[in-house]
């Protein structure tokens, strides 16, 4: 009885291992020029993104940040600044950015067949001005969505996320020489 058991758990084993092995196989990974990274690489990224906190109270915000990979199917976002903050309408129509922070860098990236996900995006922003009647945003959102232009080829990439009481998206573009040098595939 216990042999068959043996072999019973043996073939189950055996077709995990055969359906684990064609997953494994196609998960998607940073390419340089098409071939696989081995590298250390570090992409300057510059954009801008606007936030919302409710229907008509948000601002547009101009960003620096700086993603970093060796290869695989992971990176990390290892800098994101808030270089400045304008055009706001609702609670922030007369704010001006006070201090940003950007809370428990590096933050995951993880590659996806066509996109990225930055896990555990959290910014912290103050706000001040006369009349600013928003003092502090506050957020962290799960997973952040990055839509690729050319996965094949990076150059400006998408990005979007939410949580309660929190909306943001924005775009950037990979900056100098790096720009359409490295993908996902």
């Amino acid at each position: 009885m216990k042999s068959k058991k043996r072999l019973l758990f043996a073939g189950v084993v055996a077709a995990i291992a055969v359906l684990a092995v064609p997953a494994m196989a196609s998960a998607a990974v940073w390419k340089h020029n098409g071939s696989n990274l081995t590298k250390f690489v570090e992409l300057g990224l510059t954009g801008g993104e606007v936030f919302e906190t409710s229907s008509g109270n948000g601002m547009q915000c101009n960003l620096h940040a700086t993603l970093v990979t060796e290869g695989g199917s992971t990176g990390e976002i290892t800098e994101y600044e808030t270089e400045s903050c304008g055009n706001g309408v609702g609670a922030f129509a007369n704010c001006q950015l006070n201090t940003q922070e950007a809370i428990g860098l590096p933050w995951e990236v993880e590659v996806n067949t066509t996109d990225l996900t930055i896990v555990e995006w959290h910014v912290k922003r103050t706000f001040n001005g006369t009349g600013c009647t928003a003092g502090e945003v506050n957020k962290t959102i799960a997973e952040v969505t990055v839509e690729l232009t050319t996965p094949s080829a990076i150059s400006e990439m998408e990005f979007e996320g939410e949580t309660t009481g929190y909306e943001m998206f924005g775009s950037f573009e990979v900056e100098g020489g790096n720009n359409g040098t490295y993908g996902i595939g």
